[in-house]
């Protein structure tokens, strides 16, 4: 094993080299005879004026289960080139030092973080407590992540005008249905009151376009949810004779046909999973809908419209 004071006279490329070794050594095993040394060179390493040392010595220390705590976090303190790969993935980080680096860190910190494999709740949580919203992007766009309603809740509460994250929540499988509305209200305050402001709108109209986007939103939140909660929020939809013609033109219009095929199902009292299989498995699939919907008792004018919005999304 080199010396420390061998090291301080290698050049560039030799220490990238042995940052490489190093690292790779420590990440192996512990019970590696020369693995205090290894140590040693690391705490040595992680001070290089050299950004390409410390990096390469990151990108094989993500690799350890465990490393001391004065050469993790000085990692993962350091510049964003650095930082960023042993952030993302090094198993040496729990959830306690994960929230701690949170607390303490950047916006670059946090979004490195919520790129995480399998993320735990507790540090979603602290994510969307603390972080800013291209952290809170990047964990709305990790489907690992465990996210639960609490964290939901306050990311919407911080950043409610913030339409492309509330619309990358929206988006989210583990999304609770009964947040949707509440996501929905939260944009259409804010983005009305943006709307009229920048472009001069008419009230009435700006109202009209929330309405187009708040239902493109909800209808791509509720596509996400689990069959059950769709069934379920479906048949609470009937019950208020909230299952119309425009509802199912509006989930044809998205591409969504699997909520359109269970909202018909549910509205003559039928096995979504049936239905589906007769029009899309089965033959004269459009024949099949004419007689359903005639059934559901639209008149044909109207499944004439949403025959034709079915056969193009087919």
């Amino acid at each position: 094993m080199i010396s420390i004071e061998e090291l301080q006279q290698v050049n560039l490329a030799g220490r990238v080299e042995i940052a490489q070794k190093v690292g790779h050594l420590i990440a192996k095993r512990h019970d590696y005879p020369d693995y205090e040394a290894a140590l040693e060179l690391a705490r040595l390493l992680v001070e290089d004026l050299a950004i390409s040392v410390r990096e390469a010595l990151s990108k094989e220390l993500r690799h350890c289960s465990f490393l001391p705590r004065d050469i993790m976090c000085k990692i993962a303190t350091d510049i964003e080139q650095v930082s960023t790969p042993f952030l993302i993935a090094s198993k040496a980080l729990d959830e306690k030092a994960l929230e701690a680096l949170i607390r303490e860190g950047s916006d670059g910190t946090h979004s490195a973080i919520a790129q995480r494999n399998e993320l735990p709740e507790m540090v979603a949580f602290a994510l969307c407590s603390l972080a800013g919203v291209r952290a809170l992007e990047r964990l709305a766009d990790n489907d690992t992540a465990a996210m639960s309603e609490r964290s939901f809740n306050t990311a919407i509460d911080r950043f409610p005008e913030e339409r492309t994250l509330m619309e990358k929540l929206a988006a989210r499988a583990d999304l609770p249905v009964s947040l949707v509305e509440r996501l929905i209200s939260k944009v259409s305050s804010s983005y009305g009151e943006y709307l009229t402001a920048k472009f001069s709108l008419a009230s009435d109209y700006s109202s009209y376009l929330i309405s187009m986007a708040n239902r493109q939103v909800f209808t791509k939140a509720l596509d996400s949810a689990p069959t059950t909660e769709i069934e379920n929020y479906l048949r609470q939809l009937k019950a208020v004779g909230g299952i119309t013609s425009d509802i199912l033109l509006n989930y044809l219009q998205n591409a969504n046909l699997r909520l359109f095929i269970a909202a018909v199902a549910v509205l003559i009292d039928a096995s979504p999973a049936a239905l589906h299989n007769r029009l899309v498995e089965g033959e004269e699939a459009s024949k099949v809908l004419a007689r359903v919907l005639e059934s559901a008792g639209f008149s044909r004018a109207v499944i004439r419209v949403l025959l034709i919005a079915y056969e193009r999304h087919q």
